[in-house]
Order: C-alpha cells, then sequence, then structure tokens
C-alpha cells in the first residue's frame, strides 16, 4: 500500500516510503482478538501489542472501536466494577465475524503477492 500525504509546507502531495503498513490492519486484528473473548479497552491495546504487534495509542484506539460499533462489527456493554470504575466490555457480532472471515481472504491473497514479490527480488539480488 503507498499513502499519499500533503505536504504542510507547500500542499504538495508527497508519497511514504513505508510501505509496511496495510491500511485498516488494526480492525482485523482487534475482531479476531474479540472473537476469542470480550474485553475493555485497555486490554486490548494491551492484546494488540502482545499478540500482533500493534501498538496504537489510546486515541486511536477508541475511535476506531467506535467505528466498528458504529459499522455493527462489535458491541459493548457497561460492566460494573466492584469498587474500580465501571468498563465498557466490546464484543465481536455476527457481522463482525462474517469481516473478520473476509479481511482473512483477503490478507491471504496479499500475504501471498508480498511472497511472490519477496522470492522474485531475491532472485534479481543474486544477479546484481
Amino acid at each position: 500500500m503507498i499513502v499519499t500525504y500533503m505536504c504542510k509546507t507547500c500542499g504538495c502531495s508527497f508519497r511514504s516510503r513505508d510501505f509496511g503498513n496495510i491500511e485498516r490492519f488494526i480492525d482485523p486484528c482487534i475482531l479476531l482478538l474479540l472473537l476469542q473473548d470480550s474485553s475493555y479497552g485497555y486490554q486490548i491495546r494491551e492484546d494488540l501489542k502482545e499478540h500482533c504487534g500493534h501498538e496504537i495509542d489510546f486515541g486511536n484506539l477508541y475511535r476506531t472501536l467506535r467505528r466498528m460499533e458504529t459499522d455493527e462489527w462489535i458491541r459493548s456493554d457497561w460492566k460494573k466494577g466492584d469498587g474500580a470504575p465501571d468498563k465498557r466490555i466490546y464484543s465481536t457480532t455476527p457481522e463482525g465475524k462474517e469481516v473478520l472471515a473476509d479481511a482473512i481472504i483477503s490478507l491471504e491473497r496479499t500475504d501471498k503477492l508480498l511472497h511472490r514479490l519477496f522470492e522474485k527480488y531475491k532472485k534479481v539480488k543474486k544477479s546484481i
């Protein structure tokens, strides 16, 4: 994926050289985590770091969770805390499970394309 940005100085567009980011990769990661077990924001953030290798700040995480809830991929309910603050617990909906299955199919295709590129690059690199 190539991301195009707008220059803050003059407004021209430029392309990032960071090709390692997959747009909205965080969505299937969250859906997978919540498919395994319902969870709350702080724990989701920790699990993303541990299991998906993705670190996200709280602002982006909660914006993503709200968008996913608006899209009806996840739902949330409040859990009363025993002497602790209440927690919003997120879980995957049936539609979220379908979205995850579609995302996995798409990511598998991307994985195959990337491996083809890597193999071709290794062959070309050996010859130069």
